[in-house]
C-alpha cells in the first residue's frame, strides 16, 4: 500500500451522504498513505474544492440534492479533478453512466480499502495518461497551426517575388532574423496583411 514514506502524498476528496461510511473509509484512506478531505454532500465537496487541491475525488455516485454524475461534472469543469464512483448499484446502465461521465474507476459498496487503493493508483496513474495526452495534442495543434500559416506565407512571398519555395524561404528568415523575430511570427503577420488587403479590394 502507498505510505508517506515511499511516494508523493496524494489528496484525495472523499464524498458520501452515508457518514458512517465516509468516517470509516476516510480512516483506512489515511492509513494508507493518502491525505483525505470528507464532504457529506455534492455542495460541500464544491466548497472544498474552491479552497484545497485534490488530485483524485472518490464520490457516491447516489446521493440527496446534487447527485455524484452532477458533481463530477462540476469538478471536471472547474477543478479538472478525476475521479472515480462508488456505488451499491451494477446495473448496467449505471455503469454506463458512470463510464459517461469520466469516471476513471468504479467501485461496488461496501468498498473495501484492499479494492480502493489499486483504484486509486490506477485512477492517478491514467489521469497523468490523459493530461499528457492533451498536453501533445495542444501543442501539435499549435505546431499545425503555425506550419500552415508559415506554407501560406512562403506561398505569398513566391507569388510576389517570382521566385522559387526555397528562395522564398531565405527571404522570410532573412527578414525574421533582422528583425529579431520567429519566422512563424513574421509568417502571421504576413497572412494577416494579405487577408486585410483582400477584405478591401
Amino acid at each position: 500500500m502507498p505510505t508517506a514514506e515511499n511516494r508523493d502524498v496524494k489528496h484525495v476528496l472523499l464524498v458520501d451522504d452515508d457518514r458512517p461510511v465516509l468516517m470509516a473509509l476516510a480512516g483506512d484512506m489515511r492509513r494508507a498513505g493518502y491525505i483525505v478531505s470528507e464532504a457529506a454532500s455534492g455542495e460541500a465537496a464544491l466548497d472544498l474544492s474552491r479552497s484545497q487541491r485534490f488530485d483524485v475525488a472518490l464520490l457516491d455516485m447516489r446521493m440527496p440534492g446534487m447527485s455524484g454524475l452532477e458533481l463530477a461534472k462540476t469538478l471536471t469543469q472547474t477543478a479538472d479533478l478525476p475521479f472515480l464512483f462508488m456505488s451499491a448499484h451494477s446495473e448496467i446502465d449505471v455503469v454506463k453512466d458512470a463510464a459517461l461521465y469520466g469516471a476513471l474507476g468504479y467501485l461496488l459498496k461496501p468498498v473495501d480499502i484492499a479494492h480502493v487503493v489499486p483504484a486509486i493508483e490506477a485512477a492517478l496513474a491514467r489521469a497523468q495518461e490523459l493530461r499528457k495526452l492533451r498536453e501533445t495534442e495542444a501543442h501539435l495543434n499549435v505546431a499545425l497551426a503555425s506550419g500552415r500559416e508559415l506554407n501560406i506565407a512562403i506561398g505569398i512571398v513566391m507569388e510576389r517575388n517570382r521566385v522559387d519555395r526555397q528562395a522564398a524561404f531565405d527571404i522570410l528568415r532573412i527578414h525574421a532574423r533582422s528583425q529579431r523575430r520567429k519566422m512563424n511570427e513574421v509568417a502571421e503577420e504576413i497572412v494577416k496583411a494579405v487577408e486585410v488587403i483582400n477584405l478591401i479590394r
